[in-house]
């Protein structure tokens, strides 16, 4: 992973773009928020240095987390600071709460499922420009430090790599509403993803 090709790298990033622009169409409608979406990094890390791209180990995080099965096998995460994850509660469920302590089955439930329809707008805009199949599990919501979280992330590729390939979408919007969209492809899954932008469909 460590060896791809510049216009590989480019490949994958022009492909996320569009998984990028399918996720804030999604976010959009949901919340009626001007947010803007964009792939800032495509690149291999050091386990260890992945937490970093949430603010640190030790950052709070809001994280849905789903599994990607089916042709390829990966992750993916909509990561949220707590400051960002109650102002979107407050959009969804008006007036909202004080403190994410103060979640309800309707708040928890409410957060994951927007996280949910972020990540599989996300997915089915890379399945349908890959020509693959990309199965999402049900979407699990944490809230924990950003090295944990990631740690749930890697936990599988850990037995057989010690770097992630990583494509990061970071969310922009008005103070306080940001984040990260973070997908790493299992390391075996990686060649397909790359025969697949090389072969597109149709081709």
């Amino acid at each position: 992973m460590d060896t791809l090709p510049h216009r590989e790298f480019e490949a994958l990033r022009a492909v996320s773009e569009h998984g990028a622009h399918a996720a804030e169409q999604a976010l959009r409608q949901m919340t009626g928020v001007d947010i803007r979406l964009d792939v800032s990094r495509v690149q291999t890390l050091a386990f260890p240095d992945v937490p970093a791209l949430l603010g640190g180990p030790e950052a709070p995080v809001v994280g849905i987390h789903l599994r990607v099965y089916g042709d390829c096998r990966a992750n993916i995460l909509l990561a949220l600071s707590p400051e960002a994850a109650l102002n979107l509660v407050s959009v969804l469920f008006p007036p909202g709460i004080e403190s994410l302590e103060q979640m309800q089955e309707l708040e928890l439930s409410g957060l994951t499922e927007m996280g949910n329809i972020v990540a599989c707008a996300y997915l089915n805009a890379l399945s349908q420009r890959l020509g693959m199949s990309l199965i999402p599990s049900v979407p699990m919501l944490a809230n924990d430090m950003a090295g944990a979280v990631v740690d749930v992330l890697l936990i599988e590729q850990g037995r057989t790599s010690d770097t992630a390939f990583v494509v990061q979408t970071e969310i922009r919007s008005r103070p306080g509403m940001g984040g990260n969209i973070l997908l790493m492809p299992d390391p075996a899954s990686l060649p397909r993803i790359l025969d697949a932008l090389r072969e597109p469909p149709g081709a």
